[in-house]
């Protein structure tokens, strides 16, 4: 049970990194701006739409995306996918490892 759970996780991480700043449920919502910016604190959400599109997973991705974007060619979407493709590299290696 605990590995479909992880692999719904790891879906919806590589999910919400791949996905634009401008198409993010929370960009719609005006908690970030077209580049991530928080414009709303987690504590200043009022509805709960705003609060599930600003969840704790969520922050941590955007958090995960915005440092991603400070390296060279991060900002791409091509960049987005090859983040996203070294962490699954980087589990299926630790998961090769434990089964070891």
């Amino acid at each position: 049970m605990s590995s479909l759970a992880d692999t719904y996780i790891t879906y919806r991480i590589i999910k919400i990194l791949v996905t634009p700043w401008k198409e993010q449920e929370a960009y719609k919502l005006g908690i970030i701006d077209k580049e991530g910016k928080v414009l709303k604190k987690s504590k200043e959400l009022k509805t709960s739409k705003e609060r599930d599109a600003y969840t704790v997973l969520i922050r941590f991705v955007f958090n995960l995306k915005r440092l991603l974007n400070q390296l060279p060619g991060g900002r791409s979407s091509f960049g987005s996918y090859a983040a996203a493709a070294v962490l699954l590299l980087r589990e299926e290696e630790e998961n090769e490892k434990e089964i070891l």
